[in-house]
């Protein structure tokens, strides 16, 4: 006689029947009608809200921002365009990705184009085999509505410019219909040399690079060291603004015996540079050399390095920079063009200190 487990064993088992699962309703994308109706007013008004107009009032601005910000909506890019002519996007052309100095004006720009509600492109003058356009072109072919020059832009690129424009820095060529905001390097170097010359520094030299910016420092160090009588040793033409620019320069230094007390670079990547030549050689900063950068980049105050240097205020520059342009864009693009110059602050930390005598020649290392 079958056991009664056998006989449940030989049964089939009932198929299970999987839970009856409700879908889910979409989530509704908020559109500009909805934001128009929660507001109480037109999508015309909405519409100009959008696009940045003055011809709205401050009561029915709010109402809008207000609906947008409860919605959550997020206004197409392409419309936008199409409606109001504007891509709401400014470009900005930098040197390279790498160079910290940018650091301080990227953040000033981006503060007040984020609180316009635009947004910041960034182009590069990095030479590259898989990119044909000049960085210019590839910014005016996004449509940005205006563009920040912050490098040494070819003249003939610049004249395609075709949209508001503010240049930064004292560049090489500056365009005639710019605006520019610019640290004051004269000033700047004034200070690194008076800063060098009252901890007795007699013996300083200046590494620099090539034109725009660093031609402006590289000038100043020679007018003010000529004013106390000392001569301005220069080094390093032709060699980049960055740290491998810096190392080199103080490696053929130090190579061909040239006796120094101190040494200002035109921005802190090529003191970096010089920095580890120094600890290299047996060269102890500020013990034996003083070195000061320019820039106030974030490496300046790191907890190994804590570089003196010359604040140009950086983010002071982005902030006005943005704030011309897109008074600019908004504006009478017909108005008297601006220049605006921020000074610059010296910043004392661990890397100057009382003059010694200079460092014998030795033999660098390679």
């Amino acid at each position: 006689m079958a056991s009664k487990d056998a006989g449940k064993a030989g049964a089939k088992a009932a198929p299970k029947v999987a839970p009856k699962v409700t879908p889910k309703k979409p989530i509704k994308t908020p559109t500009i009608y909805d934001v128009a109706e929660k507001a109480g007013v037109s999508k015309s008004l909405v519409s100009l809200v959008l696009s940045g107009s003055e011809g709205v009032s401050p009561a029915k601005r709010k109402a809008v921002l207000a609906a947008i910000d409860k919605l959550g909506y997020r206004p197409s890019r392409s419309a936008q365009t199409l409606a109001g002519g504007r891509t709401k996007t400014i470009g900005a052309i930098i040197t390279d990705y790498k160079n910290l100095s940018y650091i301080g004006f990227l953040r000033g720009l981006r503060e007040v184009a984020d609180e316009a509600g635009f947004q910041v492109t960034i182009s590069d003058l990095h030479n590259s085999p898989h990119f044909s356009d000049h960085a210019v072109s590839a910014l005016l072919s996004m449509h940005v509505d205006g563009v920040i020059v912050a490098a040494e832009v070819p003249e003939d690129q610049q004249r395609i410019i075709d949209v508001p424009f503010v240049t930064i820095g004292e560049r090489h060529f500056i365009h005639p219909k710019s605006d520019l905001v610019h640290g004051d390097n004269n000033e700047g170097m004034r200070q690194v040399v008076e800063h060098l010359h009252s901890l007795g520094h007699t013996k300083i030299v200046h590494i620099t690079s090539f034109d725009g910016i660093g031609a402006k420092r590289r000038e100043a160090f020679e007018k003010y060291m000529s004013k106390i009588g000392l001569e301005p040793r220069v080094f390093g033409y032709g060699q980049p603004a960055t740290e491998i620019g810096g190392y080199l320069v103080a490696k053929e230094l130090i190579q061909n015996g040239e006796e120094f007390t101190a040494i200002a670079t035109e921005n802190d990547a090529q003191a970096a540079g010089v920095w580890a030549v120094l600890k290299e050689n047996g060269i102890r900063v500020p013990e034996d050399v003083s070195l000061i950068g320019y820039d106030n980049s974030p490496i300046t105050s790191d907890y190994f390095l804590k570089m003196t240097t010359i604040d140009e205020n950086g983010i002071q520059i982005g902030r006005e920079a943005a704030r011309i342009l897109l008074e600019r864009m908004n504006r009478d693009s017909k108005k008297a063009l601006k220049t605006v110059t921020i000074p610059p602050t010296l910043i004392v930390r661990e890397t100057t200190a009382k003059a010694k005598a200079a460092p014998k020649k030795k033999s660098s290392r390679v």
